[in-house]
């Protein structure tokens, strides 16, 4: 297992690292190229030049088009712009459609309801993962407001899918695969923020129904291994881990516990504000002609999206200059265009523009997320919290400067600077995240990792839990959650409680149960069966009458083992099949052995057994089904589905006591 974690942790990185280096080049293609090289970003090329605005290696598609290299607004530069980020985005729609459909969006509700028992076929394909990689280059280099960083837990799960095919211990237990799936989710986290213990918490928080303390190290050295294999390759030429490393040279006042709380609660709102227009957009994508031609969606979002990011400077640039700029102290900032974002001479301008570009980010972002492309909801979240942080922060600066070192900014008398607006944009860029996704300690210390900010945990941890609060006032389901119920699939959310008075016979389903005999059964009566059933599999007794349980085999692998048999000669419709070691009688005869993929302990509970009980151990143990007995005969069989079910007619009832008890 050891080597095997290594491995994915290892390839995990490899790939984090060849995403990057193609996100930021593609980022860069909408502006111009290099003329030392068309496949070089804007960063290495112009590594040499004293700045970004005098390099001279880098050639602007404005000045291809015979406009002012140097114009603000051109309109060639502007043309190319929105041409380059249509193409892209179209590009990545069209490579999900073509070969693999599970590429598209963040696929992290989807490895929520895996490590909860539920099988999606091909979502952890080879396929899969090529095309999300791809596709997400061109998904975030075209400029939509999205991010790559989600994805990164898809792509980890794909790798040590495939990794788990070329070691037994995970091939023949599905145990042992979901933990191995869950030290990917956290090696995903690792190499998108590099954050190994951040990751670790994320899947313990977010992803994992189950993680005892053996997954929680094993998942700790996976994302260890994932973070030093995208350090040593460093994509981005910083030589960091961290990603927006922060060195202020003055430190919040415990004043400022006020306004951080507020932009707590605004996170908190803002986040409800974004998952309701998300999921009605996404409903009717789902419902109406919309979704049908996601070629054609996709292209238009791109061509909306580039024709507004371009005429608002602070959503022209890709999504991490935003983030270091607006997490960077005035004196630090190193590129001409966020200047502006410490310039007190035109307050008015720079507030304006922060507040109607925080506002347009959050409203296209919850109409992109959730398209038939590559996408994740992590930096987007951050931007648009950081951009109504630093707004906060430096109105703050500015009344302190107008009211001046007394009352409420008392303690800033002997502090040369007093108000850090880039302190704001960390509380901020945390809230607004938490408020989307609902994560609270795994966000902490992201957030932390993110920055290098050990001083400012306190400020994030205020922020976190009072949107945490202010948001599940309006709705406990995070993003993930949310998605997951519109898309129908079956999942037992670990954080809820329930209370529930019936028993296992309550819920089980009897009327359906379909039964295959010990003995008895032919390849024509198995194959038939298979044919007129849809069930996922069968229980085996020892006969119709007894109904005493022998164990239990699946639908996938009693057809493959038919399907071997046939190929097999003398063996014909009549040929016997047996779950029992040994021949049976007459010996001299052919016969097929199904014992070996007989599962002969198969999840039993006697039918008094109390609902909270089993939902229990739906939870732990990531079922998809146990069998109910009596006295030891079988007598139903619960479903994932059928918990799922009673849940929600439960919560309708509860719903509907209240409105009456109102009225």
């Amino acid at each position: 297992s050891w080597i095997a974690l290594t491995l994915v942790g290892f390839v995990t990185g490899v790939v984090a690292a060849v995403v990057d280096i193609g996100a930021d080049w593609a980022s860069d293609l909408k502006f111009g190229y290099c003329k030392r090289g068309f496949w070089v970003n804007r960063m290495m090329c112009c590594k040499d030049s004293p700045s970004i605005m005098q390099c001279t290696s880098w050639r602007s598609w404005g000045g291809v088009a015979g406009g002012d290299d140097r114009g603000e607004v051109e309109l060639g530069g502007y043309a190319f712009y929105v041409m380059v980020s249509v193409a892209m985005a179209s590009y990545s729609a069209l490579l999900v459609r073509s070969f693999a459909k599970y590429a598209a969006g963040s696929g992290i509700p989807e490895v929520k309801v895996i490590l909860g028992g539920f099988v999606i076929r091909q979502f952890l394909s080879i396929w899969t993962l090529i095309t999300k990689a791809v596709g997400l280059v061109m998904s975030v280099g075209s400029g939509l407001p999205l991010g790559k960083e989600g994805p990164y837990v898809h792509l980890a799960c794909c790798i040590a899918n495939l990794c788990s095919k070329y070691f037994s211990k995970f091939t023949n237990n599905e145990g042992k695969k979901r933990e191995l799936l869950s030290g990917a989710a956290a090696a995903g986290v690792s190499v998108a923020f590099g954050a190994p213990v951040g990751g670790v918490l994320f899947s313990l928080e977010e992803v994992s129904s189950y993680f005892p303390p053996k997954t929680m190290w094993r998942s700790f050295f996976c994302a260890i291994v994932a973070a030093m294999t995208l350090q040593r390759l460093n994509p981005l030429h910083s030589g960091k881990l961290v990603m927006f490393e922060v060195t202020y040279h003055h430190q919040w006042k415990w004043f400022e516990i006020i306004p951080f709380v507020v932009l707590g609660a605004v996170g908190g709102v803002l986040g409800t504000i974004f998952l309701r227009i998300n999921v009605r957009v996404a409903r009717y994508r789902k419902t109406s002609r919309v979704g049908q031609y996601p070629i054609m969606e996709v292209a238009m979002l791109a061509l909306g999206c580039s024709l507004v990011n371009y005429l608002i400077v602070f959503l022209r640039g890709s999504q991490t200059e935003l983030l270091a700029a607006l997490f960077s102290e005035c004196k630090n900032s190193s590129q001409d265009v966020w200047d502006e974002l410490c310039n007190t001479t035109r307050a008015p301008w720079v507030l304006s523009f922060l507040l109607v570009a925080a506002v347009l980010k959050l409203l296209m972002t919850a109409v992109v997320f959730g398209a038939r492309v590559p996408a994740g909801i992590f930096i987007p979240s951050l931007a648009t919290g950081a951009l109504i942080g630093r707004m906060v922060g430096f109105a703050m600066e500015l009344l302190q400067a107008q009211v001046g070192d007394s009352g409420f900014f008392s303690s800033c008398v002997s502090t040369t600077r007093c108000i850090t607006p880039g302190i704001y944009a960390i509380v901020g860029a945390a809230a607004v995240l938490g408020g989307v996704t609902r994560m609270t300690v795994s966000l902490v210390v992201i957030m932390f990792e993110l920055t290098g900010g050990l001083e400012y945990i306190l400020p994030v941890m205020v922020a976190v839990i009072i949107s945490k609060w202010v948001g599940d006032a309006f709705g406990r389901d995070g993003i993930y959650d949310e998605h997951i119920t519109l898309n129908g699939y079956p999942y037992l959310d670990n954080k809820a409680d329930f209370s529930f008075a019936e028993r296992a016979s309550d819920v089980m389903s009897s009327a359906s149960l379909c039964c295959i005999s010990l003995h008895g059964n032919t390849m024509r009566s198995l194959e038939e069966l298979l044919e007129a059933q849809p069930y996922q599999g069968f229980p085996v007794v020892t006969s119709q009458d007894e109904m005493l349980v022998v164990g239990y085999i699946a639908r996938p692998m009693l057809g493959r083992v038919l399907q071997r048999a046939r190929e097999r000669s003398g063996v014909g419709d009549d040929t016997r099949c047996t779950f029992t070691a040994g021949a049976p009688a007459p010996r001299d005869a052919s016969f097929v052995d199904l014992s070996p993929w007989l599962d002969q302990s198969p999840i039993q509970i006697v039918e008094t057994t109390p609902l909270d009980r089993v939902i229990e151990m739906f939870r732990a143990l990531g079922l998809r089904h146990v069998l109910v007995t009596r006295h030891g005969q079988l007598v139903g069989i619960i479903k994932k589905k059928d918990i799922l079910e009673h849940i929600q007619i439960f919560h309708q009832r509860d719903i509907r006591s209240r409105m009456d008890s109102t009225v």
